[in-house]
C-alpha cells in the first residue's frame, strides 16, 4: 500500500471519529426510559432526581431534566426529559402550552404532525417565537415511552444556530428509542 493510501485511509478515520455519537440514557428514580445518541463533542448536563421522601405530601417530584450543548459556543438549548404525571400526548401538549411563555414567548406553530418515532406514537412541533426578545426556532417531539409515560425533546434556538446545527438536531429527535421495562 502506497503512503498516499495510507494517509488517506487515517484522514478518513479521523474524519469518521470525530463524528462520532454517545448514546445517552435518561432514567429517573433508578428507572431507564429512553436512550438518544448525541454528538461525542457535546456537553452533557444531567439533572439530579428528587428524592420522593423529601417532598411534602402529595407534591410530584419535578421531572429530571438532560440538556446537551455543542463546544462550538452556539446559542441553543436541547433538553429532554419524562414528566411522570403525563399519561398520553394530549396531555403532553396541554403541559406544553402551559409552558409556553416560560420555554419560548409568543410562539408561532409552523407545523404539527403525528409521526411514529422508533416505533413509538409521537407528535411532532415547530415554530418560531422569542427568547428575551431575540428570534428563535423551536422544535418539540413529544413521544409515548410506555403505555404509562410521555417523553418530551425540545430544540430552542436563534435562526443562525439552528442553520448550523439542523442536521445534527434532527438526528439526535430521530435517534430517540424507548428502552423498556
Amino acid at each position: 500500500m502506497s503512503k498516499s493510501s495510507l494517509i488517506l485511509i487515517l484522514l478518513l478515520l479521523c474524519s469518521a471519529a470525530s463524528k462520532a455519537n454517545v448514546a445517552v440514557t435518561y432514567s429517573a428514580q433508578d428507572k431507564p426510559y429512553f436512550a438518544m445518541e448525541i454528538p461525542d463533542s457535546w456537553r452533557v448536563n444531567v439533572g439530579s432526581d428528587t428524592e420522593a421522601a423529601q417532598l411534602p405530601e402529595g407534591e410530584l417530584a419535578p421531572p429530571r431534566v438532560i440538556t446537551v450543548m455543542p463546544d462550538d459556543g452556539s446559542i441553543l438549548w436541547f433538553g429532554a426529559w419524562v414528566p411522570v404525571y403525563l399519561q398520553s400526548l394530549d396531555d403532553a401538549q396541554e403541559y406544553l402550552s402551559s409552558l409556553d411563555d416560560f420555554l419560548v414567548e409568543n410562539p408561532v406553530l409552523r407545523k404539527t404532525d403525528n409521526v411514529n418515532l422508533n416505533n413509538m406514537p409521537a407528535r411532532y412541533f415547530t415554530g418560531r417565537g422569542e427568547k428575551d426578545g431575540i428570534p428563535v426556532d423551536f422544535f418539540v417531539m413529544l413521544f409515548e415511552v410506555s403505555e404509562e409515560n410521555i417523553g418530551v425533546a425540545i430544540y430552542i434556538g436563534p435562526p443562525d444556530t439552528t442553520a448550523i446545527h439542523l442536521e445534527v438536531l434532527r438526528g439526535m429527535m430521530k435517534s430517540i428509542t424507548p428502552m423498556g421495562d
